[in-house]
């Protein structure tokens, strides 16, 4: 199933007015409020006692575009609960922008400021960050530019980019501890170059005792839970969009997985790109499960009505609880797809 939660708590007036950035991005007003929905529960998910949190931002380009109010209000909350939910990442799936306008990029980086010493991150552009064929067709993007180096280099998990490009961060690596685990987070551009493949096998060869979550923007069909083959996604995109598949120096998410499911220690990869939302359990050549999933609400009301993913990993290291939760509306959605457990293959069970 690749279900959404109908909105139910739309805000007429945001509370938001103080917190909103200075920037040039236009503003669409928010709905009325709007009868509450069977598909969600209010209030956040329950605090998991022993356990941590890594949290998701899926696709966040309408809200750099048209509602800034709500791309702080995610990075907010997600910066006020660090503590209470035992937040150690989050993560941001590519499409930060919606056409990498700077007022957008400005949006962007004013709501990641808002995590700075409370919640490291990590992020990778996606095909709408490239701002256009030409760039997409060359890996050009403006992504490191107003989301810099020295901004990934303050926080305590940051552990390096792409060999070939060690200035930038559009492809780029975090490591942490949790849950008595040492974690490796690689963050890949949208379809990857060969050779950021080259280097992502060489990152997690250096790190077999690390539990290993890849990321990159366009990954995991929700419609098919299959693998996407991107010239057929991005052919029902824009008419002027490339298909970045049929360029020579680009890769398949297919390739992106033959490589990770080599190593026995990857337990996770994560994509936005389509909507809606879909997770599988594949099995490496390596004999471990690997969990697969997809998250983007962008086509929801408001650009995706403020959704967060919280996957809530347990005291014993293994099992998570998935459950999205929108701050936007202060409600958890219920549908099967969106609220369920799943177990993590770590290395060294």
């Amino acid at each position: 199933m690749f279900l959404r939660c109908l909105p139910s708590l739309f805000l007429a007036s945001l509370t938001l007015a103080q917190e909103a950035p200075k920037t040039a991005a236009k503003t669409s007003p928010l709905p009325a409020l709007q009868p509450a929905s069977a598909q969600m529960e209010p209030g956040a998910p329950e605090v998991v006692p022993g356990g941590f949190t890594i949290a998701i931002l899926p696709d966040t380009q309408f809200y750099a575009q048209l509602h800034p109010e709500i791309f702080h209000r995610q990075t907010q909350w997600l910066a006020d609960n660090a503590t209470k939910y035992g937040i150690r990442f989050a993560i941001q799936v590519g499409d930060v922008t919606e056409t990498s306008a700077d007022a957008e990029w400005t949006v962007a980086r004013d709501a990641f400021k808002r995590l700075d010493g409370k919640v490291p991150w990590a992020s990778a552009p996606g095909n709408h960050d490239y701002g256009g064929k030409l760039q997409i067709n060359t890996h050009r993007t403006p992504f490191s530019v107003w989301l810099p180096l020295p901004m990934f280099r303050a926080m305590p998990t940051f552990g390096g980019s792409y060999d070939e490009e060690q200035r930038k961060v559009d492809n780029h690596w975090h490591q942490f501890e949790a849950g008595d685990r040492k974690w490796l987070v690689i963050g890949l551009e949208f379809a990857p170059r060969a050779d950021v493949l080259r280097w992502t096998n060489d990152v997690i060869a250096a790190h077999p005792k690390h539990g290993v979550i890849l990321f990159t923007h366009a990954y995991l069909d929700p419609r098919t839970n299959e693998r996407i083959k991107l010239s057929a996604s991005m052919g029902k995109a824009k008419a002027d969009e490339p298909a970045p598949a049929e360029k020579p120096d680009t890769t398949q998410p297919e390739d992106l997985w033959q490589m990770a499911s080599q190593h026995a220690n990857v337990v996770m990869i994560l994509s936005g790109h389509a909507c809606y939302t879909n997770h599988r359990t594949s099995t490496a050549k390596t004999g471990q499960t690997v969990q697969e999933m997809v998250v983007d609400y962008q086509k929801d009301v408001n650009g995706g009505n403020g959704w967060l993913r919280l996957l809530q990993v347990l005291p014993d290291g293994k099992t998570v609880r998935c459950q999205d939760y929108s701050p936007l509306l202060n409600q958890r959605c219920t549908l099967p797809d969106r609220t369920f457990d799943f177990e993590l293959a770590m290395p060294g069970q």
